[in-house]
């Protein structure tokens, strides 16, 4: 039903891949384009094994469940990183083997907050899930993070979802030095969050 409602909107509804001039888009002040964020999150190296994990299982497959694409979408936008959702709209466009115009435009409207069939804003995805996440990430064994973050293979699962709280013994008991080995969180997550909240509500306000 997404699909073809996207489909329809798509047209309808004249710049469906623009922010500007989108009737489904509300104008939100999003950053300056940052290369080196968004290269990171491309990558799997933010620091965030779980969106890490997904970015790096869509590079090499070409495929990412509609969950983790979920939690990558809001953390490059309205979550963390607050980059424009054009940016990941792009990257997606590269490298899904099911990316598909219209409904890749759709799904980044809703999932970057903007669209009028959108979550609301401030219902923001942890990209540290837990056991009773929304996400449904398996946490006891992670073994998902451990197949497409090698580097934490060893890492107690009670770290592994954020490495870099980890006592320094554990990280080398783990052979995985958090800033050596894997990269350090390249945000502060609740602090990202909740500035991103405010500016979002603001860019609503003036809108």
């Amino acid at each position: 039903m997404f699909r073809e409602m996207f489909y329809l909107l798509s047209r309808s509804v004249e710049n469906w891949d623009d922010d500007k001039g989108n009737s489904n888009c509300k104008e939100i002040g999003w950053d300056d384009f940052d290369q080196e964020s968004v290269d990171a999150w491309s990558a799997g190296m933010t620091g965030f094994p779980y969106i890490d994990a997904m970015m790096r299982q869509l590079d090499e497959t070409g495929w990412m469940h509609h969950l983790g694409r979920h939690a990558v979408s809001c953390f490059l936008t309205r979550g963390q990183l607050w980059q424009n959702w054009k940016h990941g709209r792009d990257v997606f466009e590269s490298k899904l083997i099911d990316s598909d115009w219209a409904v890749n435009n759709g799904n980044w409207l809703w999932l970057a907050g903007v669209a009028p069939f959108s979550m609301p804003y401030y219902r923001v995805y942890n990209p540290c899930p837990d056991p009773k996440s929304s996400l449904n990430v398996e946490t006891k064994k992670a073994d998902f993070v451990r197949h497409w973050i090698p580097e934490l293979s060893s890492f107690p699962s009670k770290y592994i979802f954020e490495p870099h709280l980890a006592p320094k013994e554990v990280q080398h008991a783990a052979n995985c030095v958090i800033g050596v080995d894997y990269p350090f969180p390249i945000v502060d997550r609740k602090e990202a969050r909740k500035e991103n909240l405010a500016a979002f509500k603001m860019s609503l306000d003036r809108s």
